[in-house]
């Protein structure tokens, strides 16, 4: 029998009986069985704000299904397509999210690990040199001593007894295999917590993710809202220089009064006001796109148009949406998984409470020379098996199961409410796009009668019986209803963004799908 096969038969032998336990042990275990949080049982069915103008029919609701489509893709701009694709992989908000992944995926390797044997190697040399009369040759009377007997009966003349001594060297080489059982789901448990707590990190990250691309969306529109509002600032200035000119040679000439003219210049001069805080806006949401990005302030403008034409996705939302979509909500992912994670270290502190039992065993070879290491002879080998049991620790154990359940309380109200916001964050976020969606539309009427007004004005003026100051009026007007209205895109934007980020996700009304899912 050679050295390698019997480590193996060793290490063959203490996995067998390690199994054998598991198996018979293995359904022990003694996490709590926990009903679910009253929020999650009492969740309403369906989203139906009675505030709502929702177009689509019940029926047509039951349709919907979230896809895990690129849905910003939706609002076919190539050059927000890009930046969010940008943003995504070089975000180092995400990064450092995908990092915290990373960490939670090791701890549940290590949580895991005690599942399995522990498996060590040694190597040993050791030299010993000592008197022949202490230790066990002492005990046993050998090698001579200083009151002149040599265990023979002669004399030596007077001169000094020499001590005989020992030395010897050994040379050892072994495997160890080490095992505790885990009668009560201790360590099963470990794993189970973690494994949630990894869950639940990951769906930190979808969270950050989305908030990552809403905030990119949202500063984009941001941008273009502005930039509008600086050109059509610049046009409204350059509209008020003209009335002012026109005015102030009426005034000349009597035809105007003071107060006709000084109104005129203050309406210039308001105008000329706001164009530096609208610049400095504009350049702060492009900055902080940069930013988003992974880019320095100013890197941004080679990703960006000189003009940004962003367009609005005004589309309906489908009524009656499911609520228990909520439940893939990233954040609520998260609580809940973070709540199955406490229930679990519940049964591990309740565990610690009970016997640990360990199987170790080590065997090898250990001879006197190196070149008979390897003789199968020279082979040793030994095994334990110890049972641990808890009898007094100072309140301790007791203790942690205390502290474990409070955390578990902690968790379940942290989720609850973490339920209850996120319903009325998507009740709020349905019921604000569908008034800002109603607001934009009546601004849009406003622009067009504004333009209709400006047209109207201008074919006077060319066929000579309209006024100039009238015509300057009506372009003027018309600008200050296109301002608002890009305002009010903006603000369109935002709200659908809010139920994006409200919902965690999208929607499609896909027929032939599977279950309502939410994906990021």
């Amino acid at each position: 029998m050679h050295a390698p096969v019997l480590a193996r038969q060793l290490v063959a032998s203490l996995l067998g009986a390690a199994v054998a336990a598991t198996l018979l042990l293995g359904g022990c275990s003694m996490t709590p069985e926990m009903t679910a949080p009253e929020a999650e049982r009492e969740l309403p069915d369906r989203y139906a704000p009675a505030e709502a103008d929702t177009s689509l029919p019940e029926a047509a609701a039951d349709t919907a299904r979230y896809a895990s489509t690129r849905w910003w893709t939706s609002f076919g701009d190539s050059t927000l397509t890009t930046l969010i694709d940008t943003a995504i992989a070089q975000n180092f908000d995400l990064e450092a999210a995908r990092a915290r992944v990373d960490e939670l995926e090791a701890q549940f390797r290590i949580a895991r690990a005690p599942l399995f044997p522990s498996v060590t190697g040694n190597g040993q040399y050791n030299y010993q040199n000592q008197p022949a009369n202490t230790g066990i040759g002492g005990a046993i009377g050998g090698g001579g001593g200083e009151d002149g007997s040599n265990g023979g009966g002669g004399n030596d003349g007077g001169q000094q007894q020499s001590i005989d001594r020992f030395a010897f060297s050994t040379y050892q080489a072994n495997l160890g295999v080490s095992y505790e059982i885990d009668f009560w789901g201790r360590v099963r448990s470990q794993r189970k917590a973690a494994l949630s707590q990894y869950f639940a990190t990951a769906a930190d990250l979808q969270a950050a993710r989305i908030s990552v691309i809403s905030q990119t969306i949202s500063t984009y529109f941001e941008a273009a809202a502005l930039q509008r509002q600086v050109e059509l600032g610049k046009r409204t200035v350059d509209l008020l220089q003209q009335r002012l000119d026109i005015t102030e040679d009426r005034y000349a000439r009597g035809l105007a009064s003071s107060f006709q003219l000084f109104t005129v210049r203050q309406n210039l001069e308001a105008a000329r006001s706001e164009q530096p805080q609208l610049e400095s806006q504009f350049y702060d949401a492009r900055t902080r796109l940069a930013t988003l990005i992974g880019r320095f302030a100013g890197e941004e403008r080679a990703l960006l148009p000189d003009s940004i034409d962003a367009s609005v996705d005004l589309s309906d939302i489908p009524a009656g949406l499911p609520s228990d979509l909520l439940m893939q909500r990233p954040d609520v992912r998260a609580g809940a998984l973070r709540l199955e994670a406490a229930r679990q270290q519940i049964g591990v502190a309740r565990a610690e409470l009970l016997p640990s039992l360990s199987l170790t065993g080590q065997g090898g070879l250990q001879s006197a020379s190196l070149s008979s290491l390897v003789d199968v002879d020279q082979r040793f080998a030994n095994f334990t098996a110890q049972l641990t049991a808890p009898l007094f620790q100072g309140g301790r154990l007791r203790a942690n199961i205390d502290a474990a359940e409070a955390r578990y309380r902690q968790q379940a109200a942290n989720y609850q409410q973490t339920v209850l916001t996120a319903f009325q964050e998507v009740n709020a976020a349905l019921v604000a796009y569908e008034k800002q969606r109603q607001r934009f539309e009546f601004l849009q009427d406003q622009v067009a009668s504004a333009r209709a007004s400006f047209q109207t004005q201008r074919d006077r003026y060319e066929r000579g019986i309209g006024d100039i100051l009238a015509l300057l009026d009506a372009e003027r007007a018309l600008y200050q209803a296109q301002t608002r209205r890009a305002a009010a895109r903006q603000a369109v934007v935002n709200a659908r963004l809010a139920v994006h980020r409200a919902l965690g996700g999208t929607w499609t009304d896909a027929d032939g799908a599977d279950d309502p899912r939410l994906f990021q």
